[in-house]
C-alpha cells in the first residue's frame, strides 16, 4: 500500500502505517516545526503549504490520509466552517483524490463537525465524496480511554471507498486502563482530560486546566514525554522545534491508537 499524509503533523498516520509495511510517498503541512519533527522521525521531508502542491507531481498511490483543520467546525472556536479559509482544505484533500483516483479517503476532525451548520457541513462533505467517485462513506466517533489511552480525547473519523464500505467496528480493540497505570504514578484521576493546544498551566480548578492532576497528594503537571505516551507514540519519538512548539504539536496530533484501528479496519476490508 502507498499512502500520501496530507495536513501530516507530527505522523500519527505514517507511526501506524508504516508498522504494517505501507509507503508514505508523499507528506505536506504548513508548519515548520512539524515538517522537521515529521522528517526527523519518519525519514521523509514533508513539503509546505497544500494549496501549492500539483496532485501531477505526487506519485500514485492507494490511500489519501488527511487531518484537514478541524478549527472551522469545533465547539471551542468561531464555528465558520467552510467560510473559514481552513474549512476549505477539504477541497484541496480532493484535487489528489480526482487526479489520483486511490481506493480509499481517511478524514479526521472533530466530532462538531457532524452538527457544524446543523449537519449541513457533513452532509456536503459526503456528497462531495461519493459524487467525486467514493460510493462508500462510513464514519465513526471515537474516544481515546475507549480503546486502551486513557485520555478523553474524541475524534471523528470519515473513511470513503470506492469498491466496498469500510466498516469502522472496533470491539476487539477494546480496553480500559487507568491514568496511574498508564503513566506509573498514583494519579488521583483515571482518565487525563483532552490534550489541547491552550490553557497549559491553568489552576487545577480551571475549566481550561487539562495538563495539573494531583498525584500522591501533591500537584503534578504532565510532561511532553507524558503526552507524547497519551497520544500513543512510541518512547524514543523526539520533537524539532522550541516548547511552545512541542506543545503545540502536541495539541494538535492524532492520537495513534486511532490510525492503528484505522489502518486495520483498511487491511480487512481490502483481503
Amino acid at each position: 500500500m502507498k499512502f500520501i499524509d496530507l495536513f501530516c503533523g507530527i505522523g500519527s498516520f505514517h507511526q501506524s502505517f508504516k508498522s504494517l509495511g505501507w509507503e508514505c510517498v508523499m507528506a505536506s503541512d504548513i508548519e515548520p516545526h512539524a515538517r522537521n519533527t515529521y522528517k526527523h522521525n519518519h525519514g521523509l521531508e514533508p513539503l509546505g503549504d497544500v494549496t501549492l502542491i500539483d496532485p501531477k507531481d505526487v506519485p500514485a498511490h492507494d490511500i489519501v490520509c488527511a487531518g484537514f483543520p478541524c478549527q472551522p467546525f469545533s465547539i471551542a472556536g468561531k464555528q465558520q466552517g467552510f467560510e473559514d479559509q481552513r474549512g476549505t482544505m477539504f477541497w484541496q484533500v480532493m484535487k489528489f483524490a480526482h487526479h489520483h483516483k486511490p481506493r480509499w479517503i481517511v478524514l479526521e476532525n472533530v466530532r462538531g463537525l457532524l452538527s457544524h451548520d446543523n449537519g449541513d457541513s457533513f452532509k456536503r462533505i459526503v456528497s462531495d465524496l461519493k459524487e467525486g467517485g467514493y460510493p462508500h462513506v462510513t464514519h465513526r466517533v471515537l474516544k481515546c480511554s475507549d480503546y486502551g489511552i486513557p485520555q478523553m480525547r474524541t475524534r471523528l473519523i470519515i473513511v470513503a471507498s470506492r469498491d466496498s464500505p469500510v466498516p469502522l467496528e472496533f470491539s476487539e480493540w477494546e480496553r480500559r486502563v487507568t491514568l496511574s497505570e498508564y503513566l506509573g504514578r498514583n494519579f488521583a484521576k483515571d482518565t487525563a482530560y483532552t490534550i489541547r493546544c491552550g490553557g497549559r498551566k491553568s489552576r487545577l480548578d480551571d475549566k481550561h486546566n487539562w495538563d495539573g492532576y494531583m498525584v500522591d497528594g501533591q500537584e503534578y503537571r504532565l510532561t511532553v514525554d507524558d503526552c507524547l505516551r497519551l497520544q500513543g507514540f512510541p518512547d524514543g519519538f523526539e520533537f524539532v522545534g522550541p516548547k511552545i512548539a512541542q506543545w503545540k504539536m502536541l495539541g494538535n496530533t492524532i492520537p495513534t491508537i486511532f490510525t492503528r484501528m484505522i489502518a486495520s479496519a483498511i487491511l480487512k476490508s481490502s483481503t
